[in-house]
C-alpha cells in the first residue's frame, strides 16, 4: 500500500470514507505529466489506497479529489496552478484543500484581497493534514 498502511490509526480513521479502488501509479504519474505538478509521497500513497475520500472525519467534512477530478481543479481561477501549487479537494462547502510548496493548506473559495492572505497551513504532511480536518480546523 506504498507506505499508507504504515500509518494504521490513520489508515482506520478513514476507512469509512475511501473510494475504491486506489489510482495505479500508471494514473498517478500521468496526472503530474498531464498537469505539470508534483504530488507529495505520502499523498500518491493515500491515493494508491483510496482514489478520493467524501465524508466527515472529526470535527471536519473533507473531500479529496480523484485523481480524474484533479485535472478540473486547474480551471479554478483562485491561483494559477503551478508544479507545487494545486488544488486537492474542499471541505464539501466554503473552503478548498491544497498544496503549497509541500504544505497542506486551506483556502476560501471565495476572497477579498490577495489570496496569498487567505492561506491557512494545515500541516507539513497528510497525516497533519488529516488531523487538522479532524479537529475541525480547516474551516
Amino acid at each position: 500500500m506504498c507506505g499508507f498502511d504504515g500509518v494504521g490509526s490513520l489508515f482506520e480513521k478513514l476507512r469509512h470514507g475511501f473510494q475504491p479502488p486506489g489510482a495505479s501509479l500508471a494514473e498517478i504519474e500521468e496526472c503530474e505529466t498531464e498537469l505539470g505538478i508534483i504530488l507529495p509521497d505520502d499523498y500518491k500513497a493515500f491515493l494508491r489506497v483510496s482514489n478520493g475520500f467524501n465524508d466527515e472525519i472529526g470535527r471536519g467534512y473533507l473531500v479529496v479529489w480523484s485523481i480524474q477530478e484533479l485535472a478540473l481543479a486547474a480551471g479554478y481561477d483562485m491561483f494559477e496552478l503551478q508544479e507545487r501549487r494545486f488544488l486537492i479537494g474542499s471541505n464539501g462547502g466554503p473552503a478548498a484543500y491544497g498544496i503549497i510548496d509541500g504544505n497542506y493548506i486551506s483556502i476560501p473559495f471565495v476572497f477579498a484581497g490577495p489570496w496569498e492572505d487567505e492561506v491557512r497551513v494545515l500541516g507539513g504532511g497528510f497525516e497533519e493534514f488529516i488531523m487538522a480536518i479532524e479537529n475541525g480546523e480547516g474551516w
